[in-house]
This record gives C-alpha cells, sequence and structure tokens, in this order.
C-alpha cells in the first residue's frame, strides 16, 4: 500500500469516528461520499474528478480507494487549497484547475478530460445558471459509460418540514393551476399550521434550486444518460424544528437512518439525493 493512500485512509477513519460529534455540522457529505466509494470498487475504477472541490474534504475519500483524483472549482482559493490538501498526501497537485462548469471550452485544460471512471458533483446542481450545460459538460469529462453522481436539493423533503418550503410545494407545485379562491382557502389552512419564518430567507433573496427526484430523472434520460438512479442521503429523524429540543439524539438517530432500506423513506427524509448516472457512450 502506497504512502499517499495510507495517509489518506487514516484521515477518513479519524472522520468516520466523529460522525456524531456536535460541533461539526452534520457530516451529510460523508455519506455521499460512501455512496461514490461503493461504485468505485463495484467498477474498480482508477480515476475520479470532482466538481467544486470546495476545500479539499473530498481528496482523503479518493486516495484512500486507490483512485487519482483530478478537480476543477470556479473559485481559485479553492482551487489552491485542494492543491495544498493533495501536496501533503503526496499526491499531484496539478490535476486541479480553475474552471466553470457551464464553460465548456476551460474544461479542456483539465488533464485527462474524457477518460475519467468516475465524476462527483456535490452543491453543483443547486445553484447552476444553466444545469443542462452543466450536466453535458460533466458527462464530456468521464469515459463512455463513466459514472456521475451529482447531487441535488430534495424538494419533497419539504412535506415533513412544516415550514416555508412545505407551503411552497404544496401551493406553487403539487396545486400549480388551481384558482385563486381554491389557493386563498389553501393558503388559510396552512399558513396557521405552519412556521413560515423556517428557514431564514437567503441574504441574497434566492433559494437554492430544489429537484423532484420523480421528475429530474426525466432531464438525465433527455440528455442521453443512461442507468439514471436516486440515491437518497442526509436523513433527518423528524422535522428540522425538533432538532434543538436533544440535538444528541437527533443526530445519533439521523446517523442510524442514513443506510436504511425501505427503498422509499429517503424520498421524503432526506433533504438530498445522488442522482446516479452513466455518461451516453
Amino acid at each position: 500500500m502506497s504512502a499517499d493512500v495510507l495517509r489518506a485512509r487514516v484521515i477518513v477513519a479519524a472522520e468516520t469516528a466523529s460522525l456524531a460529534d456536535l460541533s461539526i455540522g452534520y457530516p451529510a457529505n460523508h455519506f455521499a461520499w460512501d455512496i461514490v466509494k461503493d461504485a468505485a470498487r463495484r467498477m474498480n475504477a482508477t480515476s475520479l474528478v470532482e466538481i467544486g472541490v470546495g476545500s479539499g474534504n473530498g481528496v482523503p475519500n479518493v486516495l484512500a480507494e486507490g483512485m487519482s483524483f483530478s478537480g476543477i472549482d470556479i473559485d481559485a482559493g479553492a482551487v489552491e487549497t485542494t492543491r495544498a490538501v493533495l501536496t501533503g498526501l503526496g499526491a499531484e497537485p496539478d490535476a486541479v484547475i480553475c474552471a466553470d462548469i457551464e464553460d465548456n471550452a476551460a474544461l479542456d485544460a483539465l488533464p485527462g478530460r474524457g477518460t475519467f471512471d468516475l465524476l462527483v458533483g456535490l452543491g453543483i446542481l443547486p445553484h447552476s445558471r444553466d444545469e443542462n450545460r452543466a450536466l453535458r459538460n460533466m458527462a464530456s469529462l468521464v469515459r463512455p459509460g463513466g459514472e456521475l453522481y451529482v447531487e441535488c436539493r430534495n424538494s419533497l423533503f419539504s412535506l415533513v418540514t412544516f415550514n416555508r418550503f412545505t407551503r411552497d410545494l404544496i401551493l406553487d407545485s403539487m396545486l400549480e393551476g388551481i384558482c385563486a379562491s381554491s389557493r386563498e382557502r389553501v393558503s388559510e389552512f396552512l399558513d396557521p399550521r405552519l412556521d413560515l419564518n423556517r428557514p431564514p430567507v437567503p441574504s441574497s433573496g434566492h433559494d437554492a434550486i430544489y429537484h423532484n427526484p420523480f421528475e429530474v430523472t426525466k432531464t438525465f434520460h433527455e440528455l442521453g444518460f443512461t442507468d439514471v438512479e436516486i440515491v437518497p442521503f442526509h436523513y433527518h429523524a423528524g422535522m428540522p424544528a425538533l432538532e434543538a429540543a436533544d440535538p444528541q439524539r437527533f443526530r445519533d438517530e439521523s446517523l442510524a437512518m442514513e443506510h436504511e432500506t425501505s427503498g422509499w423513506k429517503g424520498l421524503f427524509l432526506c433533504s438530498a439525493f445522488l442522482v446516479k448516472a452513466a455518461s451516453p457512450r
């Protein structure tokens, strides 16, 4: 076993041991990476590219599996931070470039474009200006038949949050097109029963884009992807507003649900999901 793989595995093991630690945020990405690593083992993958490398937290997960790591980020500071992580683990830092996933020409600067076995994009699609362009460009980075794991925020989670998102989902999506008087009656019923002040409206005035897991697969199929599946993660053991009453129990029980196998609960209890898809051949 090489030294960089060994060092990466030590980091991943330490992260796993701290999952229940309330001093850190909920370790949702840990479970997203678990899904990806399972895929890597199944595929005998040797290379992975990450879209939106951030602080390089994904690097140890990739190196620990013996894969090479490449990546892009639109933020130059994130690129430098991730290059430093790679250098510290004895891996190639120049495999990470500064580029916008929606800029096809800029992606030509990425060494190995079109050859990667796996692609991961966490937190990218909810903020895309043109998601079809972003997805087509992602597909261009992996080999034909390579697999993509792209995070979406789950609109159906709003059914159990009992906040302003619940109202928006019911009125704007589920009951889209009803007449004004019916809409008003529904609103009068819902408003006093929901916490419309949660979550706070972002300072930008715009929430991230949410996707319906029953609908987003159509987008992927229309773009030529195959073997499209929804894989939920980031469980909530109840309404988010209840977490403050017993944070540790809420954390522990949410963690315990991350590997539940019902096949449907995660569609409503998870605030995020990965779209797993095979790149067009």
